[in-house]
C-alpha cells in the first residue's frame, strides 16, 4: 500500500496542479470589467510610460507589474489579468514547497490543492455566469493577488532562514526582507505580515538568526521599498495614500452586507464575506482542520501561521471599511493552517496503524479513536471536493455577460450611442463600460435607455418608476442576465426636463 502511495504522489500532484492552471488561467480575458480593476490596469499603464500621478493612494508594484504585462500582450486588462492569475498559481506553488518538509507530501499537496481549486469569490452570485460578477476575486487585476503571493513567499521564506543551518540562511533572509517589501509596495495591508516574520526566530529561539538575518531582511525590505516608491516620489507618494486612506476610513464607504446597507462596515463584516465567497462547506472543513492543528501536536509552525493571521484578522475586524475581496489577504494562511490540522490527522492515523501492525514500537491507540479521526480527515478533505467542483464548474461556464453585452443588445434593437440611464447599479460596475455615456442621476437631457440592475443601495428615482410604468406599452422592454433594460419602441428619445420624464418621438 506504502509503495503505490508513493509511485502516486506526483501524477496525483501533475493532476491538481493542472487543475489549478485550468482555474487560474481558464478564458481569464472574458470575466466582465471591475471597476477597481480598471483603475489599477489604468495607473500601470500610465506609470510604465513615465506618468507616476495617478492612483496614489494604494502602493505602486503590483501596478507596475501590471504596466509592463501590457507593454508585452497589449493594453488593456488581459495582460495585468496574467499577471493575477500567475501570482494565484505561483503562491500554491510556494505553499507545497514551503510545507512539504514540516508536513510530507501529502499535506503539501492538500495546501496547494486548496488554494487552487476552491472558490474565493466577493458572493454567491460568482457561481452563475450571468451574474456579472468575477467567477474568483483572484482572477481579476486587484492588487491583492500580486500582495498575496510576495507575503506568502515572504513567510516561507523567513521559515527557511530559520529552520535551516546551511550557509544559505543568510540569504533566505534576504529573500524574506525583499519579499515582505514587495508585498507591502503592492498593498499596504501586507505590512501586517512583519509580526509573524519577527515572532519566528522567537519561537525558536534563535538569537544569533534574530539579530544578523534581522538586519539583512530589514536591509533587503528597505532597499526594495525604496526602489519601489522612489518612481512615484517617496515622500509625496506616501503621505497623499495616508492621508486618503485615514479620510476612506473616516469618511466610511456604502456596501451591502448580509442584505443591509452599511456606510461604516460592522466589524463581522469579512467573516461573512468570506463565508459567502468561500461557501460554508468550504468554512467549515477550514476550522475542521484548524481545529485539529490547535490540539494535536501544535508547534511553531501553528504559531507561526497563527502569528500571520491574527493581526490581519484584528485589522480588518476594526477597519470601517470593508470591501468583499478583502479577505483574500489572510487566505493562504489560513488554508496553510487548516491542511496542517489534517495532515497532523493524517499521520496520526498512518502512526496507529503502524504501530498496530507492527511495523513500528509505540503506544497502541484504541481501533475507535483510530476509525473517528480517519473518518474526519477523509470527510473533511472530501467535504473539500464539492466548492472545489463547484469553482472549476463555474470557471468552465465564464463567458461575457451583462454589461458586456450592453452595447451590443442595445444596438440591436435601435439604439446606437446615447446617453444611458443606470438604475440599481452602482457606479464601479458600469463605468469601465459606459463611462462617456452613463449617468446614474436623472440629469436633464435625452436619453436613449433606461437600465436597471440588482442594487437596493442605488434605488429607481421615483419620477423614473412613474414613467416606466406610464408608458410601457410605448417601451420596448428586455433582459441581459440580471438587466433590465427599457428603450423607445418605434424609434424616438427618452427625456428628462426639469424632473418631469417623457417619451419623445
Amino acid at each position: 500500500m506504502q509503495s503505490w502511495v508513493r509511485v502516486g504522489r506526483w501524477p496525483v500532484f501533475a493532476i491538481v496542479a493542472l487543475a489549478g492552471v485550468f482555474v487560474c488561467f481558464w478564458h481569464i480575458g472574458q470575466q466582465v470589467l471591475d471597476g477597481d480593476e480598471l483603475i489599477y490596469v489604468q495607473a500601470g499603464w500610465q506609470y510604465v510610460h513615465g506618468v507616476v500621478t495617478f492612483n496614489l493612494e494604494h502602493p505602486p508594484t503590483a501596478k507596475y507589474l501590471y504596466g509592463l504585462a501590457q507593454l508585452v500582450v497589449g493594453q488593456g486588462v488581459l495582460g495585468p489579468r496574467l499577471v493575477a492569475g500567475t501570482a494565484v498559481f505561483a503562491t500554491g506553488v510556494v505553499l507545497f514547497l514551503w510545507l512539504r518538509g514540516p508536513l510530507g507530501h501529502w499535506g503539501a499537496l492538500l495546501a496547494a490543492g486548496l488554494w487552487w481549486l476552491t472558490p474565493r469569490a466577493n458572493g454567491p452570485d460568482a457561481f452563475d455566469p450571468g451574474s456579472g460578477t468575477a467567477v474568483r476575486i483572484d482572477r481579476i487585476a486587484l492588487l491583492e493577488p500580486v500582495m498575496v503571493f510576495f507575503v506568502v513567499l515572504a513567510l516561507a521564506a523567513a521559515w527557511a532562514w530559520i529552520t535551516t543551518s546551511s550557509r544559505w540562511r543568510w540569504a533566505w533572509a534576504a529573500v524574506a526582507g525583499a519579499a515582505l517589501g514587495l508585498a507591502v509596495t503592492s498593498k499596504a495591508t501586507g505590512a501586517l505580515f512583519v509580526v509573524a516574520i519577527v515572532v519566528l526566530p522567537i519561537l525558536f529561539r534563535r538569537w544569533w538568526e534574530l539579530l544578523v538575518g534581522g538586519v539583512i531582511a530589514a536591509a533587503a525590505f528597505a532597499v526594495t521599498f525604496v526602489a519601489s516608491y522612489a518612481p512615484v516620489g517617496m515622500v509625496r507618494g506616501l503621505t497623499y495614500m495616508l492621508d486618503f486612506q485615514s479620510a476612506h476610513d473616516a469618511n466610511g464607504h456604502l456596501a451591502e452586507i448580509a442584505g443591509h446597507t452599511y456606510r461604516f462596515a460592522p466589524w463581522w463584516s469579512q467573516y461573512w464575506y468570506m463565508v459567502v465567497g468561500t461557501t460554508p462547506v468550504l468554512v467549515a472543513v477550514l476550522v475542521v482542520g484548524i481545529v485539529a492543528a490547535l490540539f494535536v501536536r501544535p508547534d511553531q509552525l501553528v504559531v507561526y501561521l497563527l502569528a500571520a493571521i491574527i493581526p490581519v484578522m484584528v485589522f480588518f475586524g476594526a477597519s470601517k471599511v470593508a470591501l468583499a475581496h478583502y479577505y483574500d489577504a489572510w487566505m493562504p494562511v489560513v488554508i496553510a493552517l487548516a491542511a496542517v490540522g489534517f495532515a497532523r490527522l493524517g499521520q496520526s492515523v498512518s502512526l496507529a496503524v503502524r504501530v498496530r501492525t507492527g511495523h513500528r514500537a509505540g503506544r497502541r491507540v484504541p481501533v475507535a479513536a483510530t476509525t473517528v479521526i480517519a473518518a474526519v480527515v477523509v470527510l473533511g478533505v472530501g467535504a473539500a471536493v464539492v466548492p472545489a467542483t463547484q469553482q472549476t464548474v463555474a470557471v468552465a461556464r465564464v463567458r461575457p455577460s451583462g454589461l458586456a453585452l450592453l452595447d451590443r443588445e442595445l444596438r440591436a434593437h435601435g439604439v446606437d450611442g446615447g446617453r444611458i440611464l443606470f438604475t440599481e447599479y452602482g457606479a464601479p460596475g458600469w463605468r469601465p463600460y459606459f463611462a462617456d455615456r452613463g449617468v446614474d442621476v436623472p440629469v436633464a437631457g435625452r436619453y436613449g435607455a433606461i437600465v436597471q440592475g440588482t442594487d437596493d443601495r442605488f434605488p429607481v428615482p421615483e419620477q423614473v418608476r412613474a414613467f416606466l410604468s406610464a408608458e410601457r406599452s410605448r417601451l420596448t422592454a428586455f433582459r441581459i442576465d440580471d438587466l433590465r433594460v427599457w428603450v423607445p419602441a418605434g424609434g424616438g428619445a427618452i427625456v428628462i426636463d426639469g424632473g418631469a420624464v417623457s417619451l419623445q418621438r
